[in-house]
């Protein structure tokens, strides 16, 4: 990890996500306190406010498909945060009112309708800063990075998610909300201190005669012949489902009453996700120490299996302390599960087709997560099935998709 830290460009980009992720976890934090605090259906809005954030990725991922090849992905980072903070600003302006007590009630379509717009942002921002890592180290750098990458963010969210609820609960929805936009801002000065040599584009010698839409055919021809992006896309994209279901479910299992729930509040909602955040960053330090077998082709659907497994024993949790225990497992298992999907696509992705590839993943994992958070509150069936029947259903799906998608990439296998 130190030699990787030791580039200082990769060291700012990466500074600039801890914040970023420091800042998404406060607000999110906030907005659930906000929720709670003023008699709205928790679990719904927590539904519809993550559906906001992933439905652009389906709808806008054939434009980011067919244009970010084409633009250099540092101006991207920058003018996205730049954007994301505007839109922070006007959040908190919205919700004002009802903190104050101004307004006892206000309709969230408006905050619904902003978050959309930075999930927009996010669907060209996210596949951008992942394809910009081989611009900023060598290929033997790649499992470092991303795990550095991955355990920060998944540690700093989780960790961010325990001290956002304190944060909310005890000083206020508006600080949490508008910590998220003095993330962003200091993001945009760190990413422009990054010195990079402009990196190869499809503009110019390599413009498709067709524009940008000759381009999404060829990057979508690139991935459904490439022997192993395509599997490892999909598997991406059950994960996102997987995750997208328990968000919403597990909110619901930790602040409803017993015997639907641990009965907690906002702050026991976010201790228990810094015990995931310990299990992952426990999860992410073995992954970074061990060297063969993080290369391994079934290393990920193995710790889907393990992740519908632990899904199952959580289901059945009724004493907080016991779920922690569980918690600490499930993070181990999962946060590390992305690390050698983005290495390998890193490594093996063509420069010109990088950021193509990483778009569509990214549209495949907006699709499924819409339809996981569409499911939660679009649907009386999940809105009156109790979170702990959720939780088993879907840990005995995931360890079933799991399975199924290994005995797949072994008949890709040559």
């Amino acid at each position: 990890m130190r030699a990787v830290l030791q580039n200082k460009n990769f060291r700012r980009l990466w500074i600039a996500t801890v914040i970023l992720a420091l800042g998404d976890a406060l607000m999110r934090m906030g907005l659930i306190e906000f929720f709670r605090a003023n008699e709205y259906d928790v679990t719904t809005e927590t539904a519809k406010m993550a559906f906001a954030v992933s439905l652009p990725g389906l709808l806008l991922g054939p434009l980011a498909i067919a244009y970010l090849d084409r633009w250099q992905r540092r101006n991207v980072l920058m003018l996205s945060d730049a954007l994301r903070a505007l839109i922070v600003v006007l959040i908190a302006t919205w919700l004002l009112p009802v903190i104050t007590g101004r307004m006892e009630w206000r309709g969230l379509m408006a905050v619904y309708a902003m978050i959309f717009i930075g999930g927009a942002i996010a669907t060209f921002y996210l596949p951008a800063r992942s394809a910009i890592l081989p611009n900023l180290l060598k290929s033997e750098q790649f499992i470092k990075a991303n795990t550095l990458m991955t355990a920060t963010i998944a540690v700093v969210n989780v960790g961010g998610s325990g001290i956002g609820g304190f944060v909310a609960e005890k000083i206020g929805v508006e600080f949490a909300v508008m910590a998220n936009a003095l993330a962003y801002v200091a993001s945009v000065g760190l990413v422009w201190t990054i010195r990079m040599e402009p990196h190869a584009t499809t503009t110019g010698d390599h413009a498709h005669p067709e524009g940008g839409w000759g381009d999404l055919r060829t990057g979508l021809k690139y991935l459904l012949h490439h022997r192993t992006a395509l599997p490892l896309v999909i598997l991406t994209a059950v994960f996102a489902f997987v995750g997208g279901v328990f968000l919403v479910a597990f909110v619901g299992f930790a602040l409803a009453d017993p015997p639907y729930g641990l009965g907690l509040r906002t702050g026991g909602f976010g201790y228990l996700l810094v015990a995931a955040g310990t299990g992952g960053a426990c999860g992410m330090v073995a992954i970074s120490r061990a060297k063969r077998w993080t290369r391994s082709t079934w290393l990920p659907f193995v710790q889907l299996t393990i992740c519908g497994a632990l899904l199952v024993l959580l289901s059945r949790m009724t004493n907080p302390w016991f779920a922690a225990v569980v918690l600490i497992a499930l993070g181990a298992a999962a946060a590390p599960l992305l690390i050698p999907i983005d290495s390998k696509l890193q490594e093996q992705v063509d420069e010109k087709r990088r950021g193509a590839v990483f778009a569509t993943r990214g549209m495949l994992t907006s699709a499924t997560m819409v339809v996981a958070f569409w499911l939660q509150f679009g649907t009386t069936f999940f809105r009156e099935t109790p979170s702990p029947v959720i939780l088993l259903w879907l840990g005995v799906g995931t360890a079933i998709a799991s399975l199924l998608l290994l005995v797949t990439v072994g008949m890709r296998d040559p």
